[in-house]
C-alpha cells in the first residue's frame, strides 16, 4: 500500500511536466543490421549546408492533423537516411524549427544510431506533435548530425537549401483545438422581473403631468 502511495506521488509530480510538455515525439529507426550492404549511388540532388564523411542521402517529411482547419498542422514527420564513407559509424540527431522572424528552437535530439556506409537499412524517423509555444506559422526545418563519440557536426541540411524544409505550416496542439461558439442565455427569474416592472413604474411616475 505505501509502494502504491509513493508510486501515486511521483506520477502526480511529474503530471505537470508530461502536460506542458513543448513536444511529443516518438523515435522510429531500423535496428536491422544487414550483413549484406545495399549500394546506393551519392544523392546530389540533396543539397546540404555542410557534410563531411557523412552525408543525407534522402529527407522525407510530412504534415498531419489540422483539428481547425486553418491550414496550419501540429503533426510533423520527419524521416532521412544518411550515409557515410566508414564501415560503421555512431552518430545522433538534431532537430529544429524557426518560424519567420524569431530563433531557432531544438526540438528533438535522438538516441545514438548507427550508420553502415550506403545502407537502405539504418534509416531514421521522427513523428513530432507540437504540444506548446508554436504560434501559426511558416517554420523552417533544420536536421545536424553529429559524431556519437566527439560530439562533432558531421553534417547538416535546412530549408535554406532544400525548399521541401521550408515554410511548413505549423503550429501547436493548443492552438489547433476546435473551437466552438457559445452562446449565453440570461432568464429573468420572478425577482428580476419585479424589479423591471419597479423600474418601469419609477420612470412612468417620473414622465407624468407636471
Amino acid at each position: 500500500m505505501k509502494a502504491l502511495l509513493k508510486l501515486s506521488g511521483i506520477m502526480l509530480l511529474l503530471l505537470p511536466l508530461v502536460t506542458w510538455a513543448d513536444n511529443i515525439s516518438t523515435e522510429y529507426r531500423s535496428q536491422q543490421h544487414p550483413v549484406i550492404q545495399t549500394s546506393k549511388m551519392k544523392n546530389t540532388a540533396v543539397n546540404q549546408s555542410y557534410q563531411s564523411d557523412v552525408w543525407f542521402h534522402s529527407i522525407d517529411i510530412s504534415l498531419a492533423r489540422d483539428n481547425n482547419n486553418n491550414g496550419y498542422f501540429h503533426q510533423l514527420y520527419v524521416e532521412f537516411d544518411a550515409e557515410t564513407d566508414d564501415a560503421y559509424r555512431q552518430v545522433f540527431a538534431e532537430f529544429s524549427l524557426t518560424p519567420d522572424y524569431g530563433s531557432e528552437q531544438l526540438y528533438y535530439t535522438s538516441s545514438v544510431f548507427e550508420l553502415f556506409r550506403q545502407s537502405s537499412n539504418d534509416w531514421l524517423a521522427i513523428e513530432t506533435d507540437l504540444q506548446h509555444h508554436y504560434p501559426a506559422n511558416f517554420y523552417l526545418l533544420t536536421i545536424r548530425i553529429f559524431d556519437a563519440n566527439s560530439g562533432y557536426l558531421l553534417a547538416e541540411a535546412s530549408g535554406y537549401d532544400l525548399s521541401a524544409l521550408d515554410a511548413l505550416t505549423l503550429e501547436d496542439y493548443q492552438r489547433d483545438s476546435i473551437r466552438v461558439s457559445s452562446s449565453v442565455e440570461v432568464s429573468a427569474g420572478s425577482t428580476g422581473l419585479m424589479f423591471l416592472l419597479g423600474l418601469c413604474l419609477i420612470m412612468v411616475r417620473r414622465q407624468g403631468p407636471r
